[in-house]
């Protein structure tokens, strides 16, 4: 009988409840072998990654985490002093000051906007200027504070202050103020400061700077930034998670560093007294509409004093509040040019530049000083009358007396005498601009272009050429006028047509004439000294007088001419300068100037350009008087009150007399 073996349950051999398993393909043991591999690997790199952050990169965490609970507040640095050449007198400083400043990665959404409206009228502005000036500054630097106002009050300081938790992201931020502690005195040197506005952002930065500093942005203050400008200094202070600091005493600090300080060849009391003489004669004229003056030493080329009329206040851009952003309207608006700085701004020289044209003359062999040569009342050249001032008679007269009494029909002869040598030279098909020694001669006393000096706006005047009047009356539409005719050279010579200079050109041709015939360079800026007393820079006399090749014997000639002006009998100007000399004070020469404004209706400008002594020129004074009439009348006294007031010719200012006549120019 046979029998079979059956499992309990019903299964396979081999155990109860088992089933054979069937052994893994290639293929899947393959996959089960990458999928492990790559689990294993990905546990690897986290084991790592944490060790890495625990271990390595644990303390720059840590550093991190502490940063977020760390504002870095950057801390304004004063700008430097600017004084006068005594270093006594300060023109510029700067005093303590509170500004509103927002962060502008903490004022977001709709906090910013509702912070701004609450923060508006406490500022007296508007809600948009206050967004705008957020805008640009985060676009400039995000990470950086922005001034919102500047300076503000103690009132608006005690309310915010009060209120600083319903601010987050805004904070009051001790500053500086620039101060101008001597009003309107020297405005038009000193320029003044302002917030980095948008256009300058991108020069600013690449020169190191944040973009919220207050800088120079006109004068002296814009051309010596880089000396000015102070180190910032930092401080580290922790806040909570709305911004507020949560301990007074700072984490670390640096302290900033002050501003070098610019040392002025400005004399005060010279300044003071031209100041005061231009504002006199400008207030007594009835016709003037502004002044302007600079005195120089004809030796160096410093700059002792220098003052434009109508001035302005410096604080006005500075120190914002309702009254000044009036008048800060009213010098834009009101007329006057009130921001012009006249004595680098250009205007007809009348008579003062004949003794350029004499020199000029003399040099090029087309004018003898002894020669006589008549001045009638008028003269007829090339069919046009040109008449002397008010129809004077001079008779025949040299050099010398010419420039006494001022002659025109003497000059426009001389002026003919120009022209028949450029004349000569374009008949024989030379270049129209060949042949322009009286161009040339102008120019190398410095008219026609700009001096050097160290301010900004500078106005190179105009040596007109045959080439300039045929682009200039072109680009008008006045073909008429394009050609360069005899009459060109005549005005020229006695400093009218289409010439123009400034009063700090004009002293320094006359400084040329005073010192023996070298060009020197003006300059305000004196020394650089830091704040230990060394000197960082010199910046006067850096450029060496220019010998101009001048004859000492036709020098010699024209300085005569100009003494008698001021000393002759018939001397335009010798009532004013003649009782110093009599008197025991220096003995000044120099020339008088009636110049046509061409503008109708307008009073002709009143010049004079003056240096004394005579005989060891210490000062050259440079003076127009904007519609001020003859040049006796106003310019000259103006002169005189001047070179009372500087110490090597100081003098009582009572000595200057007044003009003898005013029928000449």
């Amino acid at each position: 009988m046979s029998s079979r073996l059956v499992s309990p349950a019903g299964g396979s051999p081999g155990g109860p409840g088992r089933r054979r398993q069937r052994p893994l393909n290639p293929r899947t043991a393959f996959r089960i072998a990458v999928i492990g591999g790559i689990t294993l690997a990905a546990v690897g790199i986290l084991v790592v990654r944490l060790w890495f952050m625990q271990v390595v990169d644990a303390q720059s965490y840590a550093l991190a985490a502490v940063s977020n609970s760390v504002r870095t507040v950057v801390v304004p640095a004063p700008r430097g002093l600017i004084t006068d050449r005594s270093g006594k007198v300060v023109m510029a400083n700067d005093l303590p000051s509170v500004n509103v400043v927002a962060f502008p990665l903490e004022l977001t959404g709709a906090q910013r906007t509702s912070e701004l409206q609450m923060l508006a009228p406490l500022l007296h502005t508007g809600v948009g200027h206050l967004q705008a000036a957020l805008n640009t500054g985060q676009v400039a630097s995000p990470y950086e504070p922005v001034v919102l106002a500047e300076n503000i009050s103690a009132y608006q300081r005690a309310v915010i202050s009060e209120r600083i938790r319903q601010f987050p992201g805004v904070a009051l931020q001790n500053a500086y103020v620039r101060n101008y502690p001597l009003g309107y005195t020297g405005a038009h040197i000193l320029g003044y400061t302002g917030l980095i506005n948008k256009q300058e952002y991108k020069s600013y930065l690449a020169k190191g700077y944040v973009g919220n500093e207050e800088v120079g942005q006109a004068g002296l203050e814009y051309q010596y930034e880089q000396y000015l400008r102070g180190v910032p200094g930092q401080t580290n202070v922790e806040v909570d998670a709305m911004g507020n600091p949560v301990s007074s005493a700072p984490l670390s600090s640096t302290p900033p560093v002050q501003g070098d300080t610019l040392q002025l060849s400005i004399d005060m009391p010279t300044q003071l007294a031209l100041e005061n003489q231009l504002r006199q004669r400008v207030q007594s004229s009835g016709t003037a509409t502004g002044a302007a003056g600079v005195a120089i030493d004809p030796n160096t080329g410093q700059i002792v004093a220098m003052a434009s009329y109508p001035s302005y206040k410096p604080t006005a851009f500075v120190q914002p509040n309702p009254t000044n952003e009036k008048l800060i309207t009213q010098y834009e608006t009101g007329g006057g040019h009130v921001l012009l700085n006249r004595a680098i701004s250009s205007y007809p020289p009348g008579s003062t530049f004949k003794a350029v044209t004499a020199i000029s003359a003399l040099q090029l062999g087309i004018l003898s000083p002894t020669e006589l040569i008549d001045g009638p009342p008028e003269i007829t050249l090339f069919n046009t009358v040109f008449p002397n001032f008010q129809k004077e008679n001079n008779g025949l007269i040299t050099l010398p007396t010419a420039i006494e009494v001022s002659s025109d029909t003497y000059f426009y002869q001389v002026g003919d005498r120009f022209w028949h040598l450029h004349d000569n030279v374009a008949s024989q098909g030379g270049n129209p601009n060949s042949g322009l020694q009286q161009q040339d001669w102008a120019q190398r006393f410095g008219f026609g272009a700009t001096t050097g000096l160290d301010l900004p706006g500078e106005d190179p005047g105009r040596v007109p050429t045959p080439a300039w009047k045929s682009s200039w009356f072109g680009a008008l539409g006045e073909p008429s006028m394009e050609t360069w005719l005899p009459g060109d050279n005549i005005n020229m010579a006695v400093g009218q047509g289409n010439l123009l200079v400034t009063p700090l050109q004009l002293a320094v041709a006359y400084a040329a004439i005073a010192n023996g015939g070298s060009m020197v360079t003006p300059t305000l800026g004196k020394d650089v000294t830091n704040q230990s007393g060394q000197v960082v820079r010199q910046l006067s006399s850096v450029t060496p007088p220019r010998a101009m090749g001048l004859n000492p014997a036709i020098l010699s000639v024209v300085r005569q001419g100009l003494k008698l002006v001021a000393q002759g009998g018939q001397g335009t100007a010798s009532g004013v300068f003649s009782p110093v000399a009599a008197s025991g004070g220096p003995v000044v020469a120099g020339k008088t100037g009636t110049a046509q404004s061409g503008q109708n209706g307008q009073a002709d400008h009143s010049w004079f350009v003056g240096f004394a002594p005579f005989d060891n020129p210490q000062i050259v004074v440079a003076v127009i008087i904007e519609h001020g009439g003859v040049g006796a009348t106003a310019a000259a006294p103006a002169v005189c009150g001047t070179i009372a007031a500087y110490g090597p010719t100081k003098f009582n200012p009572h000595l200057c007399g007044t003009p003898a006549k005013v029928k000449s120019n």
